[in-house]
């Protein structure tokens, strides 16, 4: 085997071990919630990763260039399908539970915070996302949004605060 290649993929093995987990669920927000459909855009994105990670500039941060990807990926399928309700997913969700009727309390509560999260100006909508939804660091985020890591604590807290407002006046 080739030592380059072998190097390339070795190197690869350690960006997909730091980054699937946040692209999973970065991916899994944006589908929906469908499970089956967030597995394949992943394994998709990092395929179109691997095919184009000897052109990968370390200059640009590994984080912003994964999450540029997957978010194009996201982009084009979206085009390419019309939405659908996953039947199968949502009998699974509900009724394969003892407790179902908990289960309709948390779906109601998550309804509530997502539809007040879309109330909420773009830029402090996707912060809260990111942050909270998908588990980025503050570090991560200003790397994507040109904003200082302390700006966007200060940003968040002041959005949260919103937030909170918000849902007790549901």
């Amino acid at each position: 085997m080739d030592i380059a290649l072998h190097m390339k993929r070795k190197e690869f093995a350690r960006f997909y071990d730091k980054h699937f987990k946040r692209i999973y669920t970065f991916v899994y927000f944006r589908v929906g919630g469908h499970r089956e459909k967030a597995e394949d855009y992943t394994q998709d994105i990092f395929l179109k990763a691997l095919d184009a990670f000897d052109r990968y500039d370390p200059a640009i941060s590994e984080s912003a260039w994964i999450f540029t990807i997957a978010r194009n990926h996201i982009i084009n399928q979206a085009a390419k399908e019309r939405p659908q309700t996953d039947l199968e997913a949502v009998e699974n969700t509900i009724w394969d539970t003892e407790d179902w009727g908990a289960n309709m309390e948390i779906a109601y509560d998550e309804k509530r915070l997502l539809a007040a999260i879309q109330m909420l100006p773009k830029d402090e909508a996707d912060l809260i996302r990111l942050k909270y939804l998908e588990g980025w660091k503050f570090k991560d985020i200003s790397e994507l949004t040109d904003s200082t890591p302390g700006s966007l604590r200060v940003k968040a807290m002041r959005t949260l605060k919103k937030l909170k407002k918000a849902l007790k006046q549901k």
